[in-house]
């Protein structure tokens, strides 16, 4: 079995492909291609929801549900999302892209299929994901003042990567994303000046927004890489910022150009052991 082959990095939203897997499920059918341009919603950090839209055969169409990642073993077993029991690259196992679709429908392997993405809520979701990458670099810009001492761990721009350091959760939206941020006992003895940091909320929230202005009216080039086909190798997010091109390791979708998003603002809230960040792009 072999990993599938995924085309959503370069921004493709229609494939032509045949099927390597067929799987029932309760109420639904999980359909695995060579080939897929949806982009499956990570198991180890499901930050963005997986993409929807149509798979048609000869005779046929179903409407795929959201997409996940699945592992198939060395003994043509499946296992989706959390049931993985591997790491990526294991030895033997095919990563792939799996297509959930509603209902029952007896599709063989080989049987050559198109993969049709829905483009809208693709859009949507790529300029939530953007504004999020944004949103961290601007709220890392803007927590300077609150470290103590500078840690090693430094983000694309080179300044304290805050949001890396202290994220516990993170999920893209349609036009906007959510993070949670900790602030521990670790993260304290790094330098962060939790106390002075959380009664100034309100003042980060407009640094941040004054930032995201200025890079936005600047305006720049988005575009994405992959080190491979494979739904395993990795890929990468480039951003032409404060004149140069910036890189982040990221999975997902993204704009082409930083004028698609728009406005982009945040707002910041007190939660238990932090705070967290609302994302919302208006294009």
């Amino acid at each position: 079995m072999e990993h599938t082959r995924v085309s959503f990095v370069l921004g493709h939203l229609e494939e032509q492909a045949r099927v390597l897997l067929t799987q029932p499920a309760t109420d639904s059918t999980l359909i695995v291609t060579d080939l897929s341009p949806f982009h499956p919603q990570s198991h180890l950090w499901p930050d963005q929801p997986g993409d929807s839209g149509t798979l048609l055969w000869e005779g046929g169409q179903a409407r795929v549900s959201p997409c996940r990642m699945g592992a198939i073993s060395p003994q043509g077993a499946l296992f989706v999302d959390a049931d993985i029991p591997v790491k990526r690259g294991e030895p033997g196992w095919a990563f792939v892209v799996v297509h959930p679709l509603a209902g029952h429908y007896p599709l063989t392997v080989g049987t050559p299929v198109t993969l049709r993405v829905d483009g809208e809520a693709r859009r949507q979701l790529s300029l939530g994901h953007s504004g999020c990458h944004l949103a961290a670099l601007a709220l890392n810009r803007a927590l300077a003042p609150y470290w103590k001492k500078e840690p090693a761990e430094r983000d694309a721009l080179g300044q304290a990567d805050f949001d890396r350091l202290a994220i516990t959760r993170s999920r893209v939206e349609p036009l906007g994303s959510f993070e949670q941020y900790r602030i521990g006992k670790s993260l304290r003895k790094k330098g962060v000046m939790g106390a002075e940091l959380l009664a100034a909320l309100p003042t980060i929230a407009e640094a941040i927004n004054t930032q995201l202005a200025t890079w936005l009216a600047a305006g720049g080039k988005i575009e994405r890489s992959r080190d491979g086909e494979a739904i395993i190798d990795s890929r990468w997010w480039h951003c032409e910022l404060e004149g140069r091109r910036i890189t982040i390791p990221c999975g997902g979708t993204h704009a082409d150009t930083l004028g698609e998003l728009g406005r982009v603002e945040v707002t910041l809230a007190p939660c238990e052991e932090g705070f967290t960040l609302h994302t919302r792009v208006t294009p």
